[in-house]
């Protein structure tokens, strides 16, 4: 445009419709809405993230091996309470399920999460969630909507169970039978609240 100012409403018109639209392709043409947390029965995705040090932390389900995924905060007062409990989920039942660490603090913030892992020792890796576009690649995927949330899915890449926030204490009390129930094929939906 030349600065002149326009001679007609309909060139007015135009001229919005062109601003909206080419706005709107920015945006993306329809709004994603966030899903709510797995379920069991349904397929898990897969992410690959960065840890604290850079290094990539990967989740494909359907390998074979059973896993258990963690979203948690290092801020998060229920997280660092039950943290130890998982890392002893993780150290009892390593051979049978994998843990994976999935940290919503993002790299922002990674200085707090380096921190976190230094002083806890966990036995797992953990990968800094982060934004692809308006939506976290990890936890937006699960339906996390709060912290902490542990979701157990099969070595087929099937979720069996999603526990979120004081919930986790009753998959914690049970897992040992739920990891020997995982172990001899159950099917989905024996396990989880």
């Amino acid at each position: 445009m030349t600065g002149r100012p326009l001679k007609s409403p309909a060139a007015a018109v135009l001229a919005l419709s062109l601003l909206a639209v080419s706005a709107a392709g920015v945006r993306g043409a329809e709004p994603q809405e966030l899903r709510p947390l797995l379920k069991a029965g349904e397929k898990a995705p897969g992410f690959s993230l960065t840890d604290v040090d850079g290094k990539t932390v990967s989740f494909q389900p359907g390998g074979g091996k059973a896993a258990l995924v963690v979203f948690w905060s290092a801020f998060c007062p229920t997280c660092k309470e039950l943290m130890p409990a998982i890392d002893g989920f993780a150290v009892r039942h390593g051979a049978a399920v994998r843990v994976v660490g999935v940290n919503l603090d993002g790299k922002r913030f990674s200085g707090a999460v380096r921190s976190y892992l230094d002083e806890s020792g966990l036995h797992f890796p953990v990968g800094l969630d982060e934004l692809r576009g308006d939506f976290f690649i990890a936890s937006d995927a699960f339906g996390v909507e709060k912290t902490p949330t542990v979701v157990l899915v099969d070595g087929a890449g099937t979720v069996r169970g999603a526990w979120a926030a004081e919930k986790i204490r009753g998959f914690l009390g049970s897992a040992d039978a739920t990891v020997a129930e995982l172990q001899k094929g159950a099917p989905p939906g024996k396990q989880g609240p």
